[in-house]
């Protein structure tokens, strides 16, 4: 749809109506925060910076830069002690408050992956 130009005489409703189509025409196609960090963390677009492990090595913790320049925090979740691995975590994304999380993966009886839940968003 093209732009709508608001001219002398709209009422408030044609006035807000045609703010609202111009937006969305705007920004059609770009991302939410929420869609941008789904994407980001499944491509796992962040940098670690300082990084706590446990006696054993493994991360526990670390705080990450995202693309965007905000901070936050990956925490490991789910601590799997057959496979001596984390299959969960969450991040945070300081800028906008949100964090993601990974629940628990499922594993066969190999320790392969062959169930990962959707990223959340809260």
């Amino acid at each position: 749809m093209p732009q709508q130009d608001i001219i002398v005489g709209d009422t408030g409703d044609e006035m807000v109506a045609k703010l609202d189509n111009n937006f969305d025409e705007l920004y059609a196609g770009v991302p939410t925060i929420n869609q941008q960090l789904v994407e980001w963390t499944s491509g796992k677009d962040y940098e670690p910076l300082s990084i706590t492990r446990d006696a054993d090595g493994i991360a526990t913790t670390f705080t990450v830069k995202w693309p965007d320049g905000s901070g936050g925090v990956w925490t490991a979740t789910d601590w799997n002690a057959t496979e001596e691995a984390y299959d969960g975590f969450t991040i945070t994304h300081t800028a906008s408050g949100q964090t993601v999380t990974q629940a628990a993966v499922t594993r066969d009886t190999e320790g392969a992956i062959i169930n990962k839940p959707a990223l959340t968003i809260a």
